[in-house]
């Protein structure tokens, strides 16, 4: 009997909760203002990001939101110059765009500090595969893995507006470990990483 009633109570106490849970499907989109780390003579350049997701609101103050995402990144590199020895003259070259276009998985936690106002935190990491590059010499690594926070607010007919700081951990250049390995050689001491700001409009159906 003490076990069937401590069972009772706890349905009793758990139904509640559970009556909260909602998912809501959604798309996001914005722009993306990118950059690689450690390389010279580069700016963030502008780039597309997009998203559908399954909202799941849990609680007045948490949701979970699954994302399958687009993201172009890379960099824009401004006029340079440098010598070359072959020819022993210093060749100009023109700045332009370099792209990394990923597609991914990322799982965005959102918590709601403050009731019936929608200012959220946003934080969780991501997994994605490059799809395609601009690289005509060095081989991208196939897959980054990157962690995201940001801040965003949330209007009662689901309209959100986001943006979000996401910081890649993974060397872009696949091939780059091998080569020091190989000669044993390190010709740069720091790594090659994505940054990007992101900043992007979402809205929650409710079907």
């Amino acid at each position: 009997m003490k076990k069937l009633f401590l069972a009772i109570a706890f349905v009793a106490i758990s139904l509640p909760t559970f009556s909260q849970v909602k998912v809501r499907p959604g798309l996001r989109m914005g722009i993306n203002l990118s950059n690689i780390t450690n390389i010279d003579n580069t700016e963030r350049k502008v780039g597309f990001n997009g998203a559908m997701f399954a909202n799941i609101h849990f609680a007045r103050f948490y949701e979970l939101q699954p994302e399958l995402t687009y993201s172009n990144q890379g960099f824009k590199r401004n006029d340079y110059a440098y010598y070359d020895p072959y020819y022993g003259d210093v060749i100009h070259m023109e700045g332009d765009n370099f792209n990394i276009h990923y597609v991914g998985m990322s799982v965005a936690n959102k918590f709601f500090v403050v009731p019936n106002i929608g200012l959220h935190f946003i934080v969780g990491p991501s997994v994605e595969v490059n799809i395609s590059d601009d690289s005509d010499y060095d081989e991208i690594t196939p897959i980054d893995f990157s962690l995201f926070g940001g801040i965003g607010y949330e209007f009662k007919f689901g309209l959100s507006l986001e943006a979000r700081y996401k910081q890649g951990f993974i060397d872009i250049r696949d091939d780059y470990f091998d080569y020091i390995d190989d000669n044993d050689y390190d010709y740069y001491d720091d790594n090659f990483l994505n940054s990007s700001f992101q900043f992007s409009v979402s809205y929650k159906f409710d079907f």
